[in-house]
């Protein structure tokens, strides 16, 4: 089951992680995403709020 949202992602990312001792490229290809995606997801559980566009 693919997890619906980022903050999922990035939970089931630490658990797999945790649990099975996968590599940051074994996750990549599990959850088909890219290795810095989980790089940033591996120490944090919450992935970083949207930057708002710069209003000119």
């Amino acid at each position: 089951m693919r997890p619906t949202s980022k903050a999922d992602l990035f939970a089931a990312i630490r658990r797999n992680s945790r649990t099975e001792g996968l590599s940051i490229r074994a996750l990549a290809r599990k959850y088909d995403v890219h290795r810095r995606t989980v790089r940033v997801a591996s120490p944090s559980a919450w992935p970083a709020p949207r930057r708002k566009p710069a209003v000119d």
